[in-house]
């Protein structure tokens, strides 16, 4: 038998248990990896990686409640209160 991907009923019968041992395995591995390169290389790695996952799950969660606050409003088809989309200007001549 092959070493590829189980699939079907034996990916079904894989204990989840084994499955965090090589999760925890691969996340000691690239932690030892990080830990042994010289500082400033670590913040560079860190900030390209957590940036974008930062950005994306806010981005994510902002327009999760953004539409949830837009079906729980009592008007019917209300946009989510993102700014003015009116085009109005403010008192000082710039757009609001």
């Amino acid at each position: 038998m092959g070493a590829g991907p189980r699939t079907g009923a034996a990916a079904a019968r894989v204990p989840w248990r084994f499955v965090l041992e090589w999760l925890v395995e691969w996340y000691d591995g690239v932690e030892l990896w990080l830990v042994q390169l010289a500082y400033p290389l670590q913040v560079t790695l860190v900030l390209a990686v957590l940036l974008p996952v930062c950005w994306a799950l806010a981005r994510v969660v902002d327009r999760g409640i953004d539409g949830l606050g837009a079906k729980l409003t009592r008007v019917h088809d209300a946009e989510p209160p993102v700014g003015r989309q009116d085009g109005e200007r403010s008192e000082k001549g710039t757009p609001a």
